[in-house]
């Protein structure tokens, strides 16, 4: 799959992105994949070679996951990763695109649309995390602890990736090598749980309704009908607040939609 490789700063911090070539050469347009929480635009893979005969395709790893830079003293909010795709949008000086988005990554997608209602045409949201509430004042106490950023690399091993993976999917036969050298990469890196550990401490709430109500872009919702993480509710509920939105119940399928199902989903993607 051919690709360039890019970096740049937002907040100090470098940023990894991949530019995909549309392979349809009388087209301009653009779409952005946004990944959840504990991926990284590796679990697009799947949905790119088709999304390329229509679009230019970006994907970036949000910090700390994937290949962009850890740090155990700069903590990144949910406003923060908003801003940092806005800024690549300007860095690339894409000023109109559509935008799909996985999970954590759906959530900063709903907030991208209602923060830049002129740039986004159509959303695309896999199973986006919705209506969770800020990280309570507890919650964060214990996130704060020293010995806290340990506990949770003591959990992540315990589990493993492959645990971790083969209960996010509704057949557990689809988790293959490849997915889990890929979400296993971040968890290599020493930084990775302080990092970890702000993002719990400085988590904000998701959209509230009145802001859901006022996204203009068309949207296409997809969930998995056997989801173990979101539970498929969530997705009716978006449906009814969302102006202008469809949703897809996709039978046999779990949270990990772009990797379980992507020819079903790209079929919509038009």
């Amino acid at each position: 799959m051919s690709y360039s490789n890019h970096t740049f700063h937002y907040k100090k911090i470098a940023i990894d992105y991949r530019i995909y070539p549309s392979h349809n050469t009388d087209s301009s347009r653009t779409i952005l994949l946004l990944h959840g929480f504990l991926a990284s635009g590796s679990c697009f893979h799947r949905m790119i070679p088709e999304l390329r005969q229509r679009y230019q395709v970006i994907t970036l790893d949000f910090p700390p996951f994937g290949n962009s830079e850890k740090s155990s003293e700069l903590a990144f909010s949910y406003e923060d990763y908003t801003d940092l795709a806005a800024s690549l949008l300007d860095h690339l000086q894409i000023m109109y695109l559509d935008i799909g988005g996985h999970s954590m990554g759906g959530q900063i997608a709903m907030r991208l649309a209602y923060c830049y209602p002129e740039r986004i045409n159509k959303l695309f949201l896999f199973a986006p995390s919705s209506y969770m509430l800020p990280t309570d004042t507890f919650s964060s106490m214990i996130a704060s602890a020293s010995i806290f950023p340990a506990i949770m690399q003591f959990v992540f091993e315990a589990t493993s990736v492959v645990g971790f993976l083969r209960h996010l999917v509704a057949d557990p036969e689809k988790v293959t090598l490849r997915m889990v050298i890929a979400y296993s990469i971040p968890f290599m890196a020493k930084e990775l749980f302080p990092s970890l550990a702000h993002f719990i401490r400085s988590r904000g709430g998701d959209l509230p309704n009145d802001s859901l109500q006022q996204i203009k872009a068309k949207t296409i919702i997809f969930w998995g009908k056997e989801d173990p993480l979101l539970p498929p509710s969530i997705g009716y509920r978006l449906l009814a607040e969302l102006p202008h939105a469809t949703l897809h119940i996709l039978p046999d399928a779990g949270h990990l939609l772009p990797e379980e199902t992507p020819e079903t989903i790209v079929s919509y993607i038009e």
